[in-house]
Protein backbone atom coordinates (compact mmCIF):
# COMPACT_ATOMS: atom_id res chain seq x y z
CA UNK A 1 0.00 0.00 0.00
CA UNK A 2 1.61 3.67 -1.24
CA UNK A 3 1.83 6.45 1.32
CA UNK A 4 -0.69 8.25 -1.49
CA UNK A 5 -3.27 5.14 -1.34
CA UNK A 6 -3.80 2.45 -4.34
CA UNK A 7 -5.09 3.08 -7.77
CA UNK A 8 -9.01 3.88 -7.29
CA UNK A 9 -11.62 3.60 -9.72
CA UNK A 10 -13.31 7.34 -10.32
CA UNK A 11 -16.26 7.51 -8.42
CA UNK A 12 -19.77 7.24 -10.18
CA UNK A 13 -21.21 10.36 -8.54
CA UNK A 14 -20.88 14.09 -10.09
CA UNK A 15 -17.97 15.96 -8.60
CA UNK A 16 -20.31 18.61 -7.72
CA UNK A 17 -17.74 20.12 -5.19
CA UNK A 18 -15.51 21.14 -8.07
CA UNK A 19 -16.30 24.56 -8.78
CA UNK A 20 -16.85 25.36 -5.08
CA UNK A 21 -13.11 24.24 -4.05
CA UNK A 22 -12.24 26.06 -7.01
CA UNK A 23 -13.45 29.58 -6.09
CA UNK A 24 -12.83 28.48 -2.59
CA UNK A 25 -8.87 27.41 -2.44
CA UNK A 26 -8.63 30.23 -5.41
CA UNK A 27 -9.62 33.34 -3.66
CA UNK A 28 -7.63 32.69 -0.95
CA UNK A 29 -3.94 31.35 -2.47
CA UNK A 30 -4.81 34.58 -4.78
CA UNK A 31 -6.21 37.40 -2.71
CA UNK A 32 -6.71 36.29 1.06
CA UNK A 33 -3.96 35.10 2.27
CA UNK A 34 -1.35 37.70 -0.12
CA UNK A 35 -4.07 40.64 1.28
CA UNK A 36 -2.72 39.17 5.04
CA UNK A 37 0.85 38.81 3.60
CA UNK A 38 0.53 42.88 3.13
CA UNK A 39 -0.99 43.58 6.22
CA UNK A 40 1.64 41.79 8.10
CA UNK A 41 4.05 43.57 6.30
CA UNK A 42 2.82 46.83 6.94
CA UNK A 43 2.43 45.76 10.53
CA UNK A 44 5.63 44.21 11.28
CA UNK A 45 7.73 45.55 9.21
CA UNK A 46 6.60 48.62 7.55
CA UNK A 47 6.47 47.28 4.28
CA UNK A 48 3.92 48.21 2.47
CA UNK A 49 0.56 50.45 3.69
CA UNK A 50 -2.80 47.96 3.49
CA UNK A 51 -6.10 50.86 3.40
CA UNK A 52 -8.81 49.57 5.93
CA UNK A 53 -10.81 48.36 3.09
CA UNK A 54 -8.23 45.61 2.38
CA UNK A 55 -7.92 44.67 5.69
CA UNK A 56 -11.77 44.26 5.81
CA UNK A 57 -11.34 41.92 2.13
CA UNK A 58 -8.68 39.92 3.72
CA UNK A 59 -11.21 39.17 6.43
CA UNK A 60 -14.26 38.79 4.30
CA UNK A 61 -12.27 36.75 1.52
CA UNK A 62 -11.49 34.33 4.55
CA UNK A 63 -14.67 33.89 6.26
CA UNK A 64 -16.71 33.67 3.17
CA UNK A 65 -15.12 33.00 0.31
CA UNK A 66 -12.49 30.08 1.34
CA UNK A 67 -14.53 28.74 4.46
CA UNK A 68 -17.96 29.66 3.69
CA UNK A 69 -17.56 28.53 -0.42
CA UNK A 70 -15.63 25.34 0.91
CA UNK A 71 -18.57 24.54 3.47
CA UNK A 72 -21.23 24.48 0.42
CA UNK A 73 -19.44 22.50 -1.83
CA UNK A 74 -18.40 19.72 0.90
CA UNK A 75 -21.99 19.65 1.92
CA UNK A 76 -23.45 18.33 -1.51
CA UNK A 77 -21.50 15.37 -0.82
CA UNK A 78 -21.42 14.94 3.13
CA UNK A 79 -25.22 15.62 3.67
CA UNK A 80 -26.23 13.02 1.12
CA UNK A 81 -24.02 10.17 2.69
CA UNK A 82 -25.51 11.15 5.85
CA UNK A 83 -28.87 10.80 4.73
CA UNK A 84 -28.47 7.60 1.91
CA UNK A 85 -29.41 10.01 -1.20
CA UNK A 86 -27.32 10.12 -4.21
CA UNK A 87 -24.97 13.13 -4.73
CA UNK A 88 -25.93 15.46 -7.41
CA UNK A 89 -26.50 18.62 -8.30
CA UNK A 90 -29.85 20.55 -8.13
CA UNK A 91 -31.57 23.29 -9.61
CA UNK A 92 -29.97 25.68 -6.75
CA UNK A 93 -26.27 24.41 -7.35
CA UNK A 94 -25.33 26.13 -10.23
CA UNK A 95 -27.20 29.81 -8.71
CA UNK A 96 -25.00 29.11 -6.00
CA UNK A 97 -22.00 28.99 -7.06
CA UNK A 98 -22.70 31.76 -9.39
CA UNK A 99 -23.68 33.78 -6.33
CA UNK A 100 -21.08 33.41 -4.07
CA UNK A 101 -18.52 33.91 -7.18
CA UNK A 102 -20.15 37.69 -8.15
CA UNK A 103 -20.20 38.35 -4.53
CA UNK A 104 -16.64 37.69 -4.51
CA UNK A 105 -15.87 39.71 -7.49
CA UNK A 106 -17.85 42.71 -5.85
CA UNK A 107 -16.07 42.52 -2.92
CA UNK A 108 -12.60 42.87 -4.92
CA UNK A 109 -13.73 45.15 -6.68
CA UNK A 110 -15.46 47.28 -4.57
CA UNK A 111 -12.23 46.98 -2.17
CA UNK A 112 -9.97 47.67 -5.02
CA UNK A 113 -11.88 50.20 -6.75
CA UNK A 114 -12.99 52.24 -3.56
CA UNK A 115 -16.84 51.72 -4.57
CA UNK A 116 -18.57 51.21 -1.33
CA UNK A 117 -21.50 50.13 -3.22
CA UNK A 118 -19.47 47.24 -4.96
CA UNK A 119 -18.58 46.58 -0.98
CA UNK A 120 -22.62 46.52 -0.32
CA UNK A 121 -23.82 44.87 -2.87
CA UNK A 122 -21.25 41.84 -2.70
CA UNK A 123 -22.03 41.32 0.87
CA UNK A 124 -26.47 41.81 -0.09
CA UNK A 125 -25.56 38.96 -2.75
CA UNK A 126 -23.75 36.81 0.04
CA UNK A 127 -26.40 36.87 2.23
CA UNK A 128 -28.86 35.82 -0.37
CA UNK A 129 -26.72 32.39 -1.13
CA UNK A 130 -26.52 31.35 1.80
CA UNK A 131 -29.57 32.50 2.75
CA UNK A 132 -30.85 30.11 0.20
CA UNK A 133 -28.10 27.24 0.86
CA UNK A 134 -29.65 27.12 4.57
CA UNK A 135 -33.15 26.00 2.78
CA UNK A 136 -31.46 23.37 1.25
CA UNK A 137 -29.60 22.09 4.09
CA UNK A 138 -32.50 21.96 5.90
CA UNK A 139 -34.58 20.10 3.59
CA UNK A 140 -31.64 18.11 3.28
CA UNK A 141 -31.38 17.01 6.60
CA UNK A 142 -35.25 15.90 6.90
CA UNK A 143 -35.00 12.53 8.54
CA UNK A 144 -35.81 12.31 12.38
CA UNK A 145 -32.43 10.75 12.97
CA UNK A 146 -30.63 14.02 11.91
CA UNK A 147 -32.88 16.51 13.85
CA UNK A 148 -29.71 17.50 16.04
CA UNK A 149 -27.59 17.80 12.80
CA UNK A 150 -30.37 19.69 10.75
CA UNK A 151 -30.46 22.20 13.67
CA UNK A 152 -26.35 22.22 14.30
CA UNK A 153 -25.98 22.94 10.28
CA UNK A 154 -28.67 24.77 9.83
CA UNK A 155 -28.02 27.42 12.64
CA UNK A 156 -24.60 27.78 11.28
CA UNK A 157 -25.81 28.65 7.87
CA UNK A 158 -28.33 31.32 9.41
CA UNK A 159 -25.25 32.87 10.96
CA UNK A 160 -23.45 33.18 7.73
CA UNK A 161 -26.31 34.31 5.87
CA UNK A 162 -27.32 36.73 9.19
CA UNK A 163 -23.57 37.79 8.97
CA UNK A 164 -23.45 38.90 5.00
CA UNK A 165 -26.59 40.35 5.80
CA UNK A 166 -25.91 42.46 8.71
CA UNK A 167 -22.55 44.03 6.55
CA UNK A 168 -24.73 44.43 3.68
CA UNK A 169 -27.31 46.89 6.07
CA UNK A 170 -24.46 48.70 7.40
CA UNK A 171 -22.45 49.31 4.37
CA UNK A 172 -25.80 50.95 2.30
CA UNK A 173 -26.47 52.81 5.92
CA UNK A 174 -23.18 54.31 5.58
CA UNK A 175 -23.65 55.17 1.88
CA UNK A 176 -26.28 56.94 3.05
CA UNK A 177 -25.39 58.65 4.80
CA UNK A 178 -22.30 59.90 3.09
CA UNK A 179 -19.44 57.92 4.98
CA UNK A 180 -16.67 56.38 3.88
CA UNK A 181 -17.50 52.72 5.12
CA UNK A 182 -19.59 51.09 8.11
CA UNK A 183 -19.04 51.27 11.78
CA UNK A 184 -15.98 49.36 12.63
CA UNK A 185 -17.38 47.90 16.20
CA UNK A 186 -20.52 46.33 13.63
CA UNK A 187 -18.43 44.75 11.42
CA UNK A 188 -16.95 43.17 14.07
CA UNK A 189 -20.34 41.85 15.09
CA UNK A 190 -20.32 40.66 11.91
CA UNK A 191 -16.85 38.91 12.06
CA UNK A 192 -18.01 37.04 15.60
CA UNK A 193 -21.43 35.94 13.83
CA UNK A 194 -19.84 33.83 10.82
CA UNK A 195 -16.69 32.79 12.55
CA UNK A 196 -18.06 31.71 15.69
CA UNK A 197 -22.18 30.94 14.53
CA UNK A 198 -21.09 29.85 10.99
CA UNK A 199 -17.55 28.23 10.35
CA UNK A 200 -17.03 26.95 13.83
CA UNK A 201 -20.64 25.84 14.16
CA UNK A 202 -20.00 24.34 10.59
CA UNK A 203 -17.02 22.53 11.30
CA UNK A 204 -18.32 21.48 15.43
CA UNK A 205 -21.58 20.20 13.16
CA UNK A 206 -19.65 18.25 10.65
CA UNK A 207 -17.35 16.58 13.56
CA UNK A 208 -20.01 15.26 14.97
CA UNK A 209 -21.10 12.88 12.34
CA UNK A 210 -17.15 12.66 10.58
CA UNK A 211 -14.79 12.48 13.52
CA UNK A 212 -14.17 9.16 13.21
CA UNK A 213 -12.87 9.81 9.87
CA UNK A 214 -9.30 11.02 12.07
CA UNK A 215 -10.26 9.92 15.68
CA UNK A 216 -11.35 6.16 16.80
CA UNK A 217 -13.92 5.67 18.78
CA UNK A 218 -15.27 8.89 18.16
CA UNK A 219 -18.28 9.35 20.06
CA UNK A 220 -20.25 13.35 21.12
CA UNK A 221 -22.57 12.78 24.08
CA UNK A 222 -26.27 13.75 22.75
CA UNK A 223 -26.84 16.46 25.60
CA UNK A 224 -23.47 18.03 24.38
CA UNK A 225 -24.63 18.02 20.52
CA UNK A 226 -28.10 19.83 21.17
CA UNK A 227 -25.91 22.01 23.11
CA UNK A 228 -23.48 23.13 20.65
CA UNK A 229 -25.71 25.49 18.42
CA UNK A 230 -26.68 27.99 21.99
CA UNK A 231 -23.15 27.74 23.39
CA UNK A 232 -22.20 29.36 20.44
CA UNK A 233 -24.72 31.70 19.85
CA UNK A 234 -24.13 32.91 23.26
CA UNK A 235 -20.66 33.45 22.36
CA UNK A 236 -21.61 35.74 19.67
CA UNK A 237 -24.02 37.95 21.80
CA UNK A 238 -21.45 38.30 24.21
CA UNK A 239 -18.88 39.76 21.64
CA UNK A 240 -21.27 41.63 19.62
CA UNK A 241 -22.30 43.38 23.86
CA UNK A 242 -18.81 44.22 23.80
CA UNK A 243 -19.36 46.52 21.15
CA UNK A 244 -22.09 48.52 23.13
CA UNK A 245 -20.64 52.29 22.08
CA UNK A 246 -21.09 54.01 25.79
CA UNK A 247 -19.49 50.50 27.32
CA UNK A 248 -15.69 51.70 28.94
CA UNK A 249 -13.07 50.36 27.16
CA UNK A 250 -12.02 47.80 29.80
CA UNK A 251 -15.57 46.30 30.47
CA UNK A 252 -15.84 46.28 26.20
CA UNK A 253 -12.24 44.21 26.34
CA UNK A 254 -13.51 41.49 28.89
CA UNK A 255 -16.51 40.83 27.10
CA UNK A 256 -14.87 40.41 23.60
CA UNK A 257 -12.08 38.01 25.51
CA UNK A 258 -15.26 36.34 26.90
CA UNK A 259 -17.24 35.85 23.82
CA UNK A 260 -13.95 34.20 22.52
CA UNK A 261 -13.34 31.97 25.41
CA UNK A 262 -17.21 30.89 25.00
CA UNK A 263 -16.65 29.99 21.29
CA UNK A 264 -13.34 28.10 22.32
CA UNK A 265 -14.62 26.55 24.98
CA UNK A 266 -17.54 24.95 23.08
CA UNK A 267 -14.52 23.62 21.00
CA UNK A 268 -12.14 22.23 23.43
CA UNK A 269 -15.26 20.41 24.92
CA UNK A 270 -16.92 18.85 22.12
CA UNK A 271 -12.95 17.66 21.29
CA UNK A 272 -12.75 16.26 24.24
CA UNK A 273 -15.98 15.14 24.96
CA UNK A 274 -15.94 12.91 21.50
CA UNK A 275 -12.72 11.15 22.19
CA UNK A 276 -9.77 13.21 21.05
CA UNK A 277 -7.57 12.45 23.61
CA UNK A 278 -8.66 9.23 24.41
CA UNK A 279 -6.17 6.36 23.33
CA UNK A 280 -6.87 4.10 20.37
CA UNK A 281 -7.67 0.77 20.61
CA UNK A 282 -7.64 0.01 16.50
CA UNK A 283 -6.01 1.09 13.87
CA UNK A 284 -7.04 3.90 11.66
CA UNK A 285 -10.51 3.40 10.31
CA UNK A 286 -9.35 5.20 7.22
CA UNK A 287 -7.84 1.64 5.62
CA UNK A 288 -6.34 3.02 1.96
CA UNK A 289 -5.18 6.35 3.87
CA UNK A 290 -1.47 6.91 5.64
CA UNK A 291 -1.69 8.57 9.06
CA UNK A 292 -0.39 11.97 7.29
CA UNK A 293 -3.39 13.61 7.19
CA UNK A 294 -3.90 12.83 11.42
CA UNK A 295 -0.84 14.29 12.58
CA UNK A 296 -2.25 17.44 10.22
CA UNK A 297 -5.71 17.14 12.11
CA UNK A 298 -3.73 16.82 15.21
CA UNK A 299 -2.44 19.79 14.85
CA UNK A 300 -5.60 21.56 14.41
CA UNK A 301 -6.82 20.19 17.94
CA UNK A 302 -3.53 21.41 19.28
CA UNK A 303 -4.25 24.72 18.24
CA UNK A 304 -7.52 24.52 20.01
CA UNK A 305 -6.68 23.44 22.82
CA UNK A 306 -3.84 26.76 22.93
CA UNK A 307 -6.45 29.07 21.86
CA UNK A 308 -8.84 27.75 24.29
CA UNK A 309 -5.82 28.32 27.22
CA UNK A 310 -5.18 31.55 25.58
CA UNK A 311 -8.43 32.70 25.41
CA UNK A 312 -9.06 32.24 29.16
CA UNK A 313 -5.44 33.71 29.89
CA UNK A 314 -7.02 37.02 27.88
CA UNK A 315 -9.96 37.01 30.14
CA UNK A 316 -8.38 37.43 32.85
CA UNK A 317 -6.06 40.01 31.90
CA UNK A 318 -8.87 42.19 30.13
CA UNK A 319 -10.81 42.04 33.65
CA UNK A 320 -7.57 43.10 35.27
CA UNK A 321 -7.50 45.98 32.65
CA UNK A 322 -4.91 44.89 30.40
CA UNK A 323 -6.07 44.24 27.17
CA UNK A 324 -3.47 42.64 25.66
CA UNK A 325 -4.20 43.44 22.03
CA UNK A 326 -1.55 41.42 20.71
CA UNK A 327 -2.83 38.16 22.34
CA UNK A 328 -5.99 38.82 21.36
CA UNK A 329 -5.19 39.14 17.45
CA UNK A 330 -2.89 35.51 18.18
CA UNK A 331 -6.11 34.23 19.49
CA UNK A 332 -7.93 35.08 16.31
CA UNK A 333 -4.68 33.42 14.31
CA UNK A 334 -4.44 30.38 15.92
CA UNK A 335 -8.01 29.56 15.31
CA UNK A 336 -8.14 30.70 11.62
CA UNK A 337 -5.06 29.27 10.80
CA UNK A 338 -3.92 26.50 13.38
CA UNK A 339 -7.35 25.09 13.91
CA UNK A 340 -9.96 26.12 10.76
CA UNK A 341 -6.68 26.10 8.36
CA UNK A 342 -5.29 22.32 9.33
CA UNK A 343 -8.86 20.98 9.52
CA UNK A 344 -9.40 22.28 6.08
CA UNK A 345 -6.60 20.96 4.87
CA UNK A 346 -6.49 17.43 6.61
CA UNK A 347 -9.57 16.70 5.30
CA UNK A 348 -8.81 18.29 1.74
CA UNK A 349 -6.12 15.49 1.46
CA UNK A 350 -8.70 12.88 2.81
CA UNK A 351 -11.55 13.45 0.75
CA UNK A 352 -9.67 14.05 -2.52
CA UNK A 353 -9.18 10.28 -3.27
CA UNK A 354 -12.38 9.57 -2.05
CA UNK A 355 -14.22 12.39 -4.19
CA UNK A 356 -12.10 12.15 -7.48
CA UNK A 357 -11.66 8.47 -7.43
CA UNK A 358 -7.63 8.46 -7.76
CA UNK A 359 -4.68 8.22 -5.59
CA UNK A 360 -3.04 11.83 -4.05
CA UNK A 361 -0.49 13.05 -7.44
CA UNK A 362 2.25 14.09 -4.72
CA UNK A 363 1.68 12.45 -1.33
CA UNK A 364 4.24 13.97 0.50
CA UNK A 365 3.24 17.27 -0.49
CA UNK A 366 1.19 16.54 3.11
CA UNK A 367 4.13 16.98 4.75
CA UNK A 368 5.34 20.07 3.33
CA UNK A 369 1.74 21.19 4.52
CA UNK A 370 1.99 20.10 7.99
CA UNK A 371 5.37 21.85 8.07
CA UNK A 372 4.08 24.92 6.91
CA UNK A 373 1.56 25.16 8.57
CA UNK A 374 3.42 24.22 12.27
CA UNK A 375 5.84 27.24 11.08
CA UNK A 376 3.04 29.63 10.53
CA UNK A 377 1.57 28.73 13.97
CA UNK A 378 4.52 28.85 15.93
CA UNK A 379 5.99 32.57 14.04
CA UNK A 380 2.29 33.71 14.14
CA UNK A 381 1.37 33.28 17.84
CA UNK A 382 5.18 34.19 18.85
CA UNK A 383 4.07 37.92 18.06
CA UNK A 384 2.86 38.26 21.57
CA UNK A 385 6.89 38.61 22.16
CA UNK A 386 7.13 41.50 20.31
CA UNK A 387 4.95 43.67 22.61
CA UNK A 388 7.76 43.06 25.23
CA UNK A 389 10.18 44.05 23.14
CA UNK A 390 11.19 41.48 20.99
CA UNK A 391 10.98 43.20 17.51
CA UNK A 392 13.64 41.03 15.76
CA UNK A 393 10.85 38.38 16.54
CA UNK A 394 8.66 40.79 14.07
CA UNK A 395 10.05 39.08 10.91
CA UNK A 396 9.13 35.88 11.78
CA UNK A 397 5.88 37.20 11.85
CA UNK A 398 6.29 38.37 8.93
CA UNK A 399 6.67 35.42 7.37
CA UNK A 400 4.55 33.00 8.73
CA UNK A 401 1.89 34.78 5.91
CA UNK A 402 4.63 33.03 3.58
CA UNK A 403 4.08 29.72 5.27
CA UNK A 404 0.31 29.71 5.51
CA UNK A 405 0.56 30.45 1.58
CA UNK A 406 2.48 27.74 1.03
CA UNK A 407 0.50 25.01 3.32
CA UNK A 408 -2.62 25.69 1.09
CA UNK A 409 -0.94 25.83 -2.45
CA UNK A 410 -0.13 22.31 -1.88
CA UNK A 411 -3.56 21.45 -0.98
CA UNK A 412 -4.49 23.75 -4.38
CA UNK A 413 -2.12 21.78 -6.56
CA UNK A 414 -3.70 18.38 -5.48
CA UNK A 415 -6.69 19.22 -5.54
CA UNK A 416 -6.50 20.85 -8.83
CA UNK A 417 -4.10 17.79 -10.15
CA UNK A 418 -6.52 15.24 -9.27
CA UNK A 419 -9.09 17.31 -10.74
CA UNK A 420 -7.58 16.65 -14.32
CA UNK A 421 -5.62 13.80 -13.65
CA UNK A 422 -6.58 10.47 -16.40
CA UNK A 423 -8.48 7.87 -14.29
CA UNK A 424 -6.96 4.50 -13.39
CA UNK A 425 -9.20 2.07 -13.15
CA UNK A 426 -8.49 -1.47 -11.58
CA UNK A 427 -9.97 -4.26 -9.59
CA UNK A 428 -8.94 -2.45 -6.24
CA UNK A 429 -10.59 0.40 -7.02
CA UNK A 430 -12.66 1.75 -3.71
CA UNK A 431 -15.87 2.55 -4.04
CA UNK A 432 -16.84 6.83 -2.15
CA UNK A 433 -18.00 5.92 1.50
CA UNK A 434 -22.01 5.77 1.16
CA UNK A 435 -24.28 5.52 4.34
CA UNK A 436 -26.50 2.57 4.75
CA UNK A 437 -29.72 4.79 5.30
CA UNK A 438 -30.75 7.69 7.64
CA UNK A 439 -29.94 6.59 10.68
CA UNK A 440 -26.37 5.48 9.56
CA UNK A 441 -24.69 9.28 9.71
CA UNK A 442 -21.26 8.65 9.82
CA UNK A 443 -19.08 8.65 6.44
CA UNK A 444 -17.85 4.90 6.19
CA UNK A 445 -14.52 5.24 3.94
Amino acid sequence: MTSGGPPEARPSEPPVYRPFALLAFGSTVLVGVPLGLAMLGWLYLGAAAVDVERVRLHAGVQLFGFFGSLIAGVAHHLLPRFTGRAVRATALTPWLVGLLAVAMALRMAGAFGHSGAALAAGATVQAAAFAAFGVWVWRMLDAPPLRPLRHSLGAATAWLAAACALEGMLRWLALGHGRAGPDPAGLQVVYAMALFGGVIGWVLGVLVRAGPMFVVDWQVPRGLVHAIPATLALAIVVSAAAQVPWLDTAPSTALARLGELLALGTVGVTLVAGGALRQARRALPMASRSAAETRIFRLGLACAAAAMAGAAAATVLAMLGQPAPLVADALRHLVAVGFLTSLVVAMTFRLIPVLEGVPLPWPWLRAVAFWALLGAVLLRTSQVLVGLGGRPIAHGVAASGLLVWVAIACVTASLVSAMVRPVRRGPTGASPPRATGPGDCRPRV
